[in-house]
């Protein structure tokens, strides 16, 4: 195989493994779980398991003082906050509709480059962010049989604007650091934001011992599987492959989570709904390519 297919590879492997999170986490949900404690467990095995990693390959972990503040912001709050905003929307609206609304972002990240970096629009990427909202607007014509949960909704979209964020601070702050490293301070940050969000709400760690063991595989599956697997895949097919090529390799990921919520989940969506999520994956595919 040549590099860029290996790339290729690697890239298909890591969107699948994110595509699976959200079953992992409403499996959890169903449980008994707080999404605050699925996430502190996931971030904190994460780092544990990232820093062995490190350790073992002989990376130096320490960075300068300003560089962790600087990952302070991204996984203490820009990540920690996604994370939450999107897990914590299964619980009130379907998992296929908060996969959509969520995977938004690419919309915002272009829209912040537009406004805030003066970049200069083109015509290809006007046509994108009107196939987008377009279908952010179809996606969201709920059957008059069924309630929208707004709380649900708003969210997801808060997940997707935090997570647009994310992606452009994270550009300039991993810069020549290596994805080990990186990884390991977003999710460390991200496990103390976790743990401290439970201490605001008063909550108890739960007893792993009386944890279903359905929940315990979903814990144990969204760490490994669907972040520690989905990161080092990512961070391996990237550099084959380059910038452009992993964005829509990516819109593989909500694909993979319909699908799932459908077949696992017994999701459903109505026909009009599906051609929103289409014109929300072309326009996001068309903006990756601008990129």
């Amino acid at each position: 195989m040549s590099k860029e297919q290996i790339g290729a590879l690697w890239m298909v492997s890591a969107s699948v493994a994110y595509g699976f999170m959200p079953i992992w986490t409403v499996l959890g949900q169903n449980s008994e779980l707080t999404t605050d404690f699925i996430l502190f467990f996931r971030f904190a095995c994460a780092s544990a398991l990232l820093f062995l990693l490190s350790r073992f390959e002989k990376i130096p972990i320490l960075l300068p003082k300003r560089k962790i503040l600087e990952f302070l912001f991204l996984g203490g709050i820009l990540y920690s906050v996604q994370s939450f905003a999107y897990l914590d929307s299964l619980r009130y609206i379907q998992t296929a509709l908060s996969v959509m609304l969520y995977h938004i972002y690419p919309v915002i990240v272009t829209l912040v480059a537009l406004m805030f970096f003066k970049e200069k629009i083109q015509l290809k990427t006007l046509l994108a962010l009107v196939l987008c909202i377009i279908g952010l607007v179809v996606i969201l014509q709920i059957p008059k049989d069924i309630t929208l949960n707004h709380l649900g909704v708003t969210l997801s979209l808060i997940g997707a604007l935090f997570y647009g964020l994310y992606v452009i601070f994270s550009q300039s702050i991993t810069r020549n650091c290596h994805f080990l490293v990186a990884s390991f301070y977003v999710c460390f940050f991200s496990s103390i934001a976790m743990f401290l969000s439970m201490l605001r709400a008063h909550e108890t760690m739960p007893n792993l011992f009386e944890i279903p063991f359905i929940g315990i595989f979903a814990l144990l599956a969204l760490t490994i599987f669907s972040t520690l697997f989905a990161m080092v895949a990512y961070y391996l097919g990237m550099p084959k492959i380059g910038i452009t090529k992993t964005a829509i390799l990516g819109m593989i990921e909500p694909l993979v989570a319909v699908v799932l919520s459908i077949w696992i989940l017994g999701d459903t969506l109505s026909a009009l709904q599906y051609f929103g999520a289409f014109l929300i994956i072309f326009g996001s595919i068309l903006l990756c390519i601008r990129r």
